[in-house]
């Protein structure tokens, strides 16, 4: 599995990053949106990676924060809940509020982010 990746940004386009390793090796990862606004173009940057398996794809999704990438983690065990749900989710607001939000039962919040209704939010 590939835990963490670390190397220029090459290339920046919402919500996906192009990091080139010192060994030349470019990695395509998405990011949610405030690990995306962090990176910076042709600076250093160190990655928190989950790599995702499909049948149809192979697809590397990366966080800033490793507790970040830990509760992305957590969120795609939960049934009905994909990547680019969870990754819409970190999006939508930090792991913390998103932590804080699911133990609350905080319906209202969990609603407001785009793809969660209610039949969704059952499954928390």
């Amino acid at each position: 599995m590939i835990g963490l990746i670390s190397g220029q940004v090459q290339y920046l386009m919402a919500p996906t990053a192009c990091v080139m390793t010192t060994s030349g090796v470019g990695y395509d990862i998405e990011l949610p949106l405030p690990s995306f606004c962090q990176l910076r173009l042709n600076e250093q940057a160190s990655i928190w990676t989950h790599f995702h398996v499909r049948e149809d794809a192979q697809l590397l999704y990366g966080f800033i924060d490793r507790k970040e990438r830990d509760v992305f983690r957590q969120l795609i065990k939960i049934n009905g809940v994909g990547a680019k749900m969870a990754l819409a989710m970190l999006s939508a607001m930090s792991a913390a509020e998103l932590k804080m939000h699911v133990e609350q039962e905080s319906e209202t919040a969990l609603t407001r982010i785009p793809g969660i209704g209610k039949k969704q939010r059952s499954a928390y």
